[in-house]
């Protein structure tokens, strides 16, 4: 009896074990689905034979769609697509499936291709986010700066996307691109207020206020990209520079100038920079 439930017990150890290395394989977001297997009446019992085949089909879709993106990963893209091809063959109206073959053939360079399964993956499913996101950075990337704007902002009204505060950043940056300047400042204010460690929003309020010239907001915004950014940039200490200066502040405009030198010297920052000093002393 003692060997038995031993034996019982590994086994059940062993099913748990491999349970939670699946469960990692799958996208994030896919929801847990329990089979219950205690039924009372033979309709119920249909119910669940209907049913589980249905949620390990599923499982199956996202493992695949995983490790295609995986593979994507590792510059693999053979194996991608074998895994891809799988995918579709279990469920061809898939939104996520026709995203990552968007992503896929965008990496290609197949970018027809690519825009047809993006557009096939939001046909499917108008309310899928990451797909809207991901086809409109393929606009971004494509310079077609409005119609991606218009997805971004399509994008960024789902009040459940888990990184919508994302969404607006890419929002901001569109809308300066097509010089919208009221709508760029509202994004990214909306991506710091929804991620308040998004670092490069903070930037670009910065730069924002400084360009308009008010200097005291802009340091705000600065200091606060410093605190939330792990590393210095060469954007940031360029900021740094030109806003010391308009405060008069010349030592601190002075170590700016000399971080930017020392760690970023081939950066086109620093090429400003330097441009920018010799006028000064020019001008003196």
């Amino acid at each position: 009896m003692n060997k038995f439930l031993g034996s019982r017990v590994k086994s059940l150890t062993l099913l748990l074990l491999l349970s939670g290395i699946l469960s990692a394989l799958l996208l994030a977001g896919c929801t847990t689905t329990t089979t219950t297997t205690t039924t009372t009446t033979t309709g119920n019992m249909t119910n669940d034979k209907g049913k589980k085949p249905e949620v390990d089909r599923e499982k199956a879709l996202q493992n695949r769609l995983q490790l295609a993106l995986g593979y994507m990963g590792k510059g693999d893209n053979n194996r991608a697509r074998e895994h891809l091809i799988k995918a579709t063959e279990m469920n061809s109206r898939s939104p996520e499936v026709h995203d990552v073959w968007g992503l896929l053939y965008q990496r290609q360079g197949e970018l027809k291709e690519a825009e047809l399964h993006y557009k096939k993956a939001l046909s499917y499913d108008p309310t899928f986010t990451r797909g809207r996101n991901n086809y409109g950075l393929f606009l971004l990337r494509s310079n077609r700066l409005e119609e991606a704007y218009q997805q971004f902002v399509s994008g960024s009204q789902d009040l459940g996307y888990p990184n919508r505060a994302e969404l607006f950043y890419k929002l901001g940056f569109t809308a300066q691109k097509l010089n919208k300047a009221k709508e760029a400042e509202e994004a990214f204010t909306k991506a710091a207020l929804l991620n308040p460690k998004m670092s490069i929003a903070y930037l670009e309020l910065a730069e924002i206020d400084y360009k308009r010239g008010d200097y005291s907001r802009a340091q705000l915004f600065l200091n606060k990209y410093s605190i939330t950014k792990p590393s210095t940039s060469p954007r940031g200490l360029w900021l740094g520079v030109r806003l010391e200066h308009s405060l008069g502040n010349k030592d601190a405009e002075a170590s700016q100038g000399m971080a930017l030198r020392n760690l970023f010297p081939d950066s086109k920052e620093n090429k400003e920079y330097e441009t920018w000093l010799k006028n000064e002393r020019k001008n003196q």
